[in-house]
Order: structure tokens, then sequence, then C-alpha cells
């Protein structure tokens, strides 16, 4: 009976060592899975953080052009941009109180 209980001890014990690496291997998965999860977000957070920065200086530089735009053309009712050869037309500038139509 001593050596049916030891038996019975040794087959939990191989039982026990058994399930404990796949349960080891899982759970580093997760971290390594994790790990990634977090270096992606990171990575995705600077290229936002850069886009952001750059349409900012590009706001900031079209600001900066329509103030300017809009000192030159202080004296004028309608200001356009005509290119001769193709006939095409924009409206830079045009006050406010015109009868034009934009």
């Amino acid at each position: 009976m001593e050596k049916a209980g030891r038996k019975q001890r040794e087959d939990f014990a191989m039982t026990e060592t058994k399930y404990i690496f796949p349960k080891q291997m899982q759970s580093v998965a997760a971290l390594v899975f994790i790990a990634v999860l977090i270096v992606l977000l990171l990575i995705l957070t600077v290229m936002v953080h850069m886009r952001n920065r750059k349409l900012k200086s590009t706001l900031e530089e079209q600001i900066a052009e329509r103030r300017l735009l809009d000192k030159i053309c202080a004296d004028f009712t309608a200001v356009y941009y005509v290119e001769l050869n193709t006939g095409f037309f924009e409206i830079l500038h045009m006050n406010d109180g015109t009868n034009a139509k934009k």
C-alpha cells in the first residue's frame, strides 16, 4: 500500500510539472504580446505627435500669409490671381462690403 501511495504521489508530481510549463509559456506569450502592443502604441503616439506638429506649423504659415495678404489688399475691393495662358483665376481677397459674388 505504501508503494501504491508513493506511485500516486509520483504521478501527481509528474502531472503537476507537466502543466507548469505550458502555463508559464502562456503567461510569457501574454507578456510579450502586451509589450509589443505598448511599443506599437508608443510608436503611434510619436507619429501622431509629429504629424500634429507639422500641421500646426503649416497652419501658422497660412495664417501669417493671410494676415500679410489682408494688410496688402486693404486698399483694394478685390484681388485675383490670374494665369493668362490657361485662364485659371483665383480670388485672393475680397472686401466684405462688395457686391461681387464669390
